[in-house]
């Protein structure tokens, strides 16, 4: 199964067919679920949480 490939160009998207112009923004789906999608932004944001912290208690311990 092939990914259709996506072009935004001025404000309008349609599907990339052949060469498209430098200033297009081309995008595919992505092949995960929503909740995939969902899960993996909340283990992210707490462990770049968690990272700050440490380096705040880090900062102010000096």
């Amino acid at each position: 199964m092939a990914t259709k490939v996506y072009v935004s160009l001025n404000g309008a998207v349609t599907e990339a067919v052949g060469t498209q112009p430098k200033d297009a923004l081309l995008f595919a789906p992505s092949k995960k679920s929503m909740t995939q999608v969902i899960l993996e932004q909340r283990k992210t944001r707490r462990s770049n949480s968690q990272f700050i912290k440490e380096r705040l208690e880090e900062a102010f311990r000096r």
